[in-house]
């Protein structure tokens, strides 16, 4: 996996433990202010993936 592309696999998977799962972690409301920085956080995230290339690699079958 290209680095690029294995950095923001761990910043969505990331993200999704951390922001998405808040209340594994604690029963407090997030603020007004974490709020808006974990939205801006996905932001960022989904700006980088609009500017991925995708590719696709077809795999030719083993012969046996």
């Amino acid at each position: 996996m290209e680095p690029l592309a294995k950095a923001l696999v761990d910043l969505a998977t990331g993200l999704n433990l951390t922001v998405r799962n808040v209340t594994t972690h604690t029963r407090d409301e997030p603020t007004v202010q974490e709020g808006i920085e974990r939205l801006t956080a996905y932001s960022y995230l989904a700006r980088l993936l609009d500017t991925c290339e995708v590719g696709r690699i077809d795999h030719e079958p083993e012969s046996t």
